[in-house]
């Protein structure tokens, strides 16, 4: 495929994910509660001669990978720049914990495209300009996705795609490699005890990881390696010296009785 192809193709993605973010910013603005981390889509790839799945965290999806990645707060106010064509605006993002700072920035267009349709027939006619009253809007969730999206390592990012794929039943991206580690196995019904004895462990039975991983067990019979695996996939946990504070131990228990215990 020629270089003007290949760049016109990665323009024609970068427009859907604008677009498809910018709906997403509208639906919050309209009080909509969105749940879409994710866009999938297919493209051509020229090397394997087949189209190949791809998927992209959306701005919602980006926004709660920094969540679950934790330390990560805006440097300073976002600079605004008026232009005759639109806004320009660039934000600032700083992991704490890493002390790392990236910037990112939007250029917004002033004007939106609005679809015309035959007053009769309803068919489609084509577009016009209007002054977009959400231009700011807009802008601000973009500059952030893109600060986000540089200052999230790419690995973390992966695997929050590959948790949203999950949690929505689609097959992950990242395959197993070289079968060099475990395959996780979920514990079974009946490796699972009743939902008493779940609530019945109290906090200080799992104020450290070495307790959550023997309650998991008692529990599940569920393996130290798969328990550690759901954590660090959940929030992003790059090794276990990074569970330093109580509340990591609490939300960390929350999730595991929340996806493993039995309903009542």
């Amino acid at each position: 495929m020629p270089v003007d192809e290949i760049t016109s193709a990665l323009l024609e993605q970068i427009k859907d994910i604008d677009e498809r973010d910018e709906k997403q910013v509208l639906a919050e603005l309209a009080g909509e509660t969105v749940r879409d981390y994710i866009y999938e889509t297919e493209v051509w790839d020229e090397k394997l001669r087949q189209k190949v799945r791809k998927v992209k965290l959306s701005w919602i999806g980006t926004r709660e990978a920094a969540r679950n990645r934790g330390n990560i707060v805006p440097t300073g106010q976002p600079q605004v720049t008026d232009l005759d064509d639109g806004i320009r605006i660039v934000v600032q993002f700083t992991d704490l914990k890493r002390n790392f700072s990236v910037f990112g920035g939007c250029h917004q267009p002033r004007k939106m495209k609005v679809k015309d349709f035959d007053e009769v027939s309803g068919e489609f006619k084509g577009f016009h300009l209007e002054d977009d009253p959400f231009v700011f809007q807009k802008g601000l969730s973009k500059a952030q996705r893109n600060a986000l999206n540089s200052c999230i390592p790419a690995d973390f990012l992966a695997k929050q795609v590959d948790y949203f794929l999950k949690a929505t039943g689609k097959p992950a991206l990242q395959a197993p490699t070289g079968g060099q580690k475990k395959q996780k196995t979920a514990p079974t019904k009946a490796d699972i005890k009743p939902q008493g004895e779940w609530e019945a462990i109290t906090p200080e039975q799992v104020k450290d990881l070495a307790k959550i991983f023997q309650v998991m067990w008692n529990l599940s019979k569920m393996n130290p390696d798969d328990v550690w695996l759901e954590i660090k996939n959940k929030f992003g946990y790059e090794s276990k010296t990074d569970m330093t504070k109580p509340e990591h131990m609490n939300d960390a228990w929350f999730f595991l009785k929340q996806k493993y215990c039995p309903n009542k």
